[in-house]
């Protein structure tokens, strides 16, 4: 139960780490890229055995990894802009309510049966999805250019978390496909690896930032990048601890419950995010949601 606790605790805090992004002016890619390079050095630190090159190749998770390292660095973009943008509540809303997509990939891919009860559920996270992301008020009335300038960026920025909602999804499917061929009991080098994938690619971005002029360089990304990439790596780590430890029915609606619920706490006591009355309803039929998709039959 310590790893499900502490991974709840560890996902929590990745989305509060990224709102403090703005709050302290840091550069996302740099620092997203610097929190690449300290979970790949948290991961190496903590393996107990080594690939050599021909071994690493011959794993079976290999390839799989390659494209989880690249959606990583994909999700945790989008994740980045949209807490600063929408909030850390609706943000963590949209990524626990993907639990819908690994449901989904469960019946196509490994032939689980879903019930009337589960499909239900999917409606319902799907309704909580349009609440929270729509339920941010109405926009302040104006001249008609303001309107029309105001209107495309909060069409951008609301499709943020349903970005999201895809992004983490498709991270959910990779993960569980990468933990099962992974028959090691030590899973450090593997998360280690992915991380350093992740890594290449963020610098990579930040490289075509500098060149072009979109950025300077900033030491200061690098102290935000150390947070979040411990706090990142344990995340990550605790949860693949998490899928050997629990079944799927028990491990996913303690885990995105826990999540929502405390990111949400977070984000009114520490951001004082306020929420609408539409908010408040998507996130109790979230709850409800979660519960449906991952109750057994």
């Amino acid at each position: 139960m310590i790893y499900l606790i502490l991974a709840i605790l560890c996902s929590t805090g990745v989305f509060v780490a990224m709102r403090l992004f703005e709050r302290f002016r840091l550069d996302n890619h740099q620092a997203l890229m610097w929190n690449y390079v300290f979970a790949t050095t948290t991961g190496f630190l903590m393996c107990k055995q080594f690939d050599t090159v021909p071994q690493l190749v011959a794993e079976p998770w290999f390839g799989l990894s390659l494209l989880t390292g690249f959606w990583f660095i994909f999700t945790y973009l989008l994740m980045a802009a949209s807490t600063q943008r929408s909030g850390v509540t609706v943000t963590s809303l949209s990524s626990k309510l993907s639990v819908v997509l690994p449901t989904l990939a469960g019946v196509v891919l490994f032939h689980e049966t879903l019930g009337l009860v589960p499909v239900l559920g999917i409606v319902l996270a799907l309704v909580a999805l349009v609440l929270v992301v729509g339920g941010k008020g109405d926009a302040a009335k104006g001249d008609a250019k303001h309107c029309v300038s105001t209107s495309v960026k909060e069409l951008s920025f609301s499709l943020l978390p349903i970005l999201i909602f895809f992004g983490t999804g498709t991270g959910d499917i990779l993960m569980k496909l990468t933990e099962r061929r992974n028959a090691s009991d030590d899973m450090g080098f593997m998360i280690a690896f992915i991380y350093l994938i992740a890594m290449l690619f963020g610098l990579v971005l930040v490289g075509f930032d500098l060149i072009r002029g979109k950025s300077k360089w900033g030491w200061k990304n690098a102290l935000g990048g150390i947070v979040l990439g411990i706090i990142n790596f344990f995340s990550t780590y605790f949860v693949y601890k998490s899928m050997r430890l629990f079944d799927n029915v028990v491990l996913f609606p303690i885990y995105n419950i826990g999540v929502v619920c405390l990111t949400a706490l977070s984000g009114w006591l520490l951001f004082k995010e306020k929420l609408t009355w539409k908010n408040y309803l998507g996130l109790a039929i979230a709850i409800i949601a979660v519960l449906l998709i991952t109750a057994k039959p």
